[in-house]
């Protein structure tokens, strides 16, 4: 179970980027995630991987009545406290250390378990949906993101292949039917994903006993890329899954 968010080099990095807004969760995936959300009023909500905070606070602002944000990386948890203390809805947040893997809750304890671009990071997808649906109450609502399967499937960092100007010409997608481990550079050497096939995220999703509602492969809008022109090239390739899933009712 990895822990790279406390690496210093990889914090000082992964804060920056999501402090200046350049990188795709502002502008493609968050607004994609929530979209798939119910309405929150009154709800139970389970954040996994809940980083520095962002999303249980937008929660809390939706009127959920509780949210558990989970997430194995002493220093996001810092961050997210701090952040989280100085708004007026903190007491309805609740932070546990874990491993996502490790995690444990009572049977029927959420109405909403969500995950921003965590679950690529975790070994048994199959036994984490199980315990997802075993947390979720009857007619509770599972929305995740990871990043997209075009993107893990790299075994070698192939991306984007270049001219001779460097004018990125396409995306080499391969290796894609290998669902293994990944190792990457992100920030910082030696950065471990899981590349899974958009046919076993819903399938294990199906399997746990889940019914499928929605799955969404956000790219920016046109006004997000006159605003970013960094973003041009995410609408060539998808960055990112979303799916929505329901736990049917007894």
């Amino acid at each position: 179970m990895q822990n790279i968010y406390d690496d210093p080099r990889f914090f000082a990095g992964y804060r920056e980027l999501r402090d200046t807004g350049r990188g795709i969760n502002e502008a493609i995936e968050q607004p994609a995630l929530r979209g798939l959300l119910p309405v929150l009023a009154g709800l139970d909500v389970l954040d996994l991987g809940c980083g520095d905070g962002e999303l249980a606070r937008w929660c809390v602002e939706q009127g959920a009545r509780r949210v558990v944000g989970v997430d194995l990386s002493n220093r996001m948890l810092a961050l997210a406290r701090e952040r989280t203390a100085e708004g007026r809805r903190h007491t309805r947040i609740q932070y546990v250390r874990s491993a996502l893997e490790q995690a444990a809750f009572a049977p029927a304890s959420f109405d909403i378990v969500t995950s921003s671009f965590a679950l690529h990071y975790v070994e048994d997808y199959a036994e984490m949906m199980r315990r997802v649906a075993d947390w979720l109450r009857p007619g509770g609502t599972l929305v995740y993101s990871v990043e997209h399967p075009v993107v893990t499937a790299q075994v070698a960092k192939q991306g984007w292949v270049a001219d001779h100007v460097g004018r990125r010409l396409f995306w080499a997608l391969d290796d894609y039917a290998d669902e293994s481990i990944r190792h990457q550079r992100w920030f910082v050497d030696g950065v471990v994903k899981y590349h899974r096939t958009v046919a076993s995220l819903v399938n294990d999703v199906l399997a746990a006993g889940l019914v499928l509602v929605r799955l969404e492969e956000p790219v920016p809008l046109p006004e997000a890329v006159r605003a970013r022109v960094d973003l041009v090239d995410d609408r060539r390739r998808p960055p990112v899954l979303v799916l929505a899933a329901v736990k049917p009712q007894r």
